[in-house]
């Protein structure tokens, strides 16, 4: 269940409470920004501040499709460190058009900020246990990276195909 208490952290390195609160179990949509799983989008209309999405492996969006521009965030859990499919998740996402905030949540700590970041997430919810400050620090442990990236392309080469 994703922890919707725990601290944003942004690309940029400042840090923000989360205002996102998930739908109730009795199916009551809480007023102000709320977070949606893939099989509560029939809530989308019902919010009366920011919505997003929250993509686990289940909710895919390689075979799901998603009201893209009706979505100011989307979530991607990230279940394990060994499980690299939010990165596919995230480049296919911004693929099909989403141009809103994509946030990192699961399992994320300081080691792999770097990667996400220029995998084109914009924010990241650090693993409950481990210290926000600390993996803020690392957001810019890599200056000079040898990969070109969505977020930031090499002069004169093109990321995509």
């Amino acid at each position: 269940m994703l922890n919707t208490s725990l601290a944003v952290l942004y690309k940029d390195g400042t840090i923000a409470d989360n205002s996102y609160q998930m739908i109730a179990e009795d199916g009551s949509v809480p007023n102000g920004d709320v977070v949606l799983q893939a099989d509560q989008l029939e809530h989308l209309t019902k919010i009366s501040g920011k919505k997003a999405l929250l993509v686990t492996v289940d909710s895919s969006p390689e075979v799901n499709e998603f009201p893209l521009t009706e979505l100011d965030t989307i979530l991607i859990e990230f279940a394990g460190f060994n499980d690299g499919r939010g990165y596919s998740f995230a480049a296919l996402l911004r693929r099909q058009g989403f141009k809103g905030e994509l946030r990192a949540v699961g399992d994320i700590f300081k080691d792999v900020l770097n990667y996400l970041k220029r995998s084109g997430f914009d924010s990241f919810v650090i693993k409950e246990g481990k210290d926000i400050h600390e993996a803020a620090a690392g957001l810019n442990d890599f200056v000079n990276p040898y990969q070109i990236s969505t977020a930031n392309p090499i002069a004169g080469y093109q990321t995509s195909r």
